[in-house]
């Protein structure tokens, strides 16, 4: 027998929570993997098992004794529920995703503490594909129950859904792919501000190939002690950046591209300048971090340039393109070498990806007609590896934990 279809299965999923009710702090809401998924309704909780799933961001996380008094500032009679196992909590952090922080863990043991929840009837949803091993590493060295940790990502959740599932599609897959010219032979797509970012940016802008490049200094507004913070993790990515990258964030550099004038971040997230992708030929990805350690994750952005079909190099975290690979995706590698995904030190990562993007500015201008029917070919194959995978491991397998978790398994 066939398996269910990725829609389907993501059908089945939302039946199966909308028999499980939902509850959160008010003054906190929903977490955004929940929000993400949209349930088909809003659920009582009186004589249902239950989620409480209340948003645990990093900025509430990185106050522990306030996150401790909000996280679970439920009704007594929901707490002496989730206390009687009818119930489990999910912290929702599934938009972010950081290395192990002891304060981090302090807030959400705090607020078990606090309501009288046993941490084995808990999850927290984040991002980070190796916070599991390292969270029960610390739990065990200082005797403390751990909770379950559940790799989640609502952003990817809502590209899939996007593109193949219940919401207004922003652009097509393999937008990139269209006959005709080249006019740019790199695109790199920035919003908030940040040191490797700035790095790649000054780089690119200072070669002679056309591209196009969205940047601003202008988004934020930096103290002195952001600032130096800013210029010297330059400095450990790139050894005698500072005096450029400080001339860059005096300049007062706005390149808003298509993000200008949206009102909501979730537009920004899932928005690509498609005109300007179609006459490109190399994504540059900027991830969200690039210099920290303890960390695996893939973000929307990475993503993004992957449907789009171009062939791209991601400025992130290690082990971004093995991960994706592992899910089945090709990511061309007769085009693009991505020996840089493997280098564990930030600098010599961030060097090694320059010098990959380098080789690719290097090939002749545009893409021969075999080269436009391998990249057509390995959309196709990364279409249908994306609307299955990143289903799989962005909402279905998380829902699943859960479930298992609500019946004790």
């Amino acid at each position: 027998m066939n398996a269910p279809d990725p829609p389907t299965e993501l059908t089945q999923r939302l039946a199966a929570l909308a028999r499980v009710g939902l509850v959160a702090p008010e003054g906190l809401g929903l977490g955004p993997f929940f929000r993400a998924l949209r349930p088909p309704r809003t659920q009582a909780v009186a004589d249902m098992p239950f989620i409480a799933a209340p948003g645990a961001q990093l900025g509430l996380l990185n106050r522990p004794e306030e996150a401790a008094s909000h996280l679970l500032d439920l009704p007594a009679e929901v707490l002496e529920r989730l206390r009687a196992g009818a119930g489990v909590v999910a912290f929702d952090g599934a938009s972010e995703g950081r290395p192990l922080v002891a304060t981090h863990v302090s807030a959400l043991h705090g607020a078990l503490d606090r309501a009288g929840i046993p941490p084995h009837r808990a999850a927290w949803l984040q991002q980070n594909r190796v916070l599991g091993l390292r969270y029960a590493a610390f739990c065990a060295e200082r005797g403390l129950a751990p909770m379950h940790v559940v790799t989640a990502d609502s952003y990817g959740f809502l590209l899939w859904d996007r593109l193949f599932g219940r919401l207004r599609r922003p652009w097509a897959w393999g937008c990139a792919l269209a006959e005709g010219p080249r006019r740019h032979r790199w695109i790199c797509l920035n919003y908030v501000l940040r040191p490797h970012r700035a790095l790649i940016a000054h780089w690119l802008m200072a070669r002679p190939e056309p591209g196009h490049l969205s940047l601003s200094t202008q988004r934020e507004t930096m103290d002195a002690a952001a600032r130096a913070r800013f210029l010297a993790e330059t400095e450990r990515l790139e050894a005698g950046s500072t005096g450029p990258i400080a001339a860059l964030l005096d300049s007062g550099l706005h390149l808003g591209g298509d993000t200008d004038g949206f009102g909501h971040p979730q537009e920004r997230v899932m928005s690509l300048p498609v005109p300007e992708l179609a006459t490109a030929e190399l994504f540059i990805v900027t991830e969200t971090e690039m210099s920290g350690g303890g960390l695996v994750r893939w973000t929307e952005k990475t993503l993004k340039a992957l449907a789009c079909g171009l062939p791209f190099i991601t400025f992130g975290n290690p082990q971004t393109v093995a991960g994706l690979e592992a899910l089945g995706f090709d990511l061309l590698r007769d085009l693009v070498d991505h020996g840089y995904d493997s280098e564990p030190g930030p600098a010599r990562r961030f060097a090694a990806a320059r010098n990959s993007v380098a080789r690719f500015l290097a090939r002749p201008l545009g893409f021969t007609p075999r080269e436009m029917e391998r990249l057509r070919a390995a959309s196709a194959h990364n279409r249908d590896v994306f609307a299955r995978e990143i289903l799989r491991v962005s909402a279905l397998e998380p829902l699943d934990r859960l479930f298992a978790m609500l019946h004790g398994i």
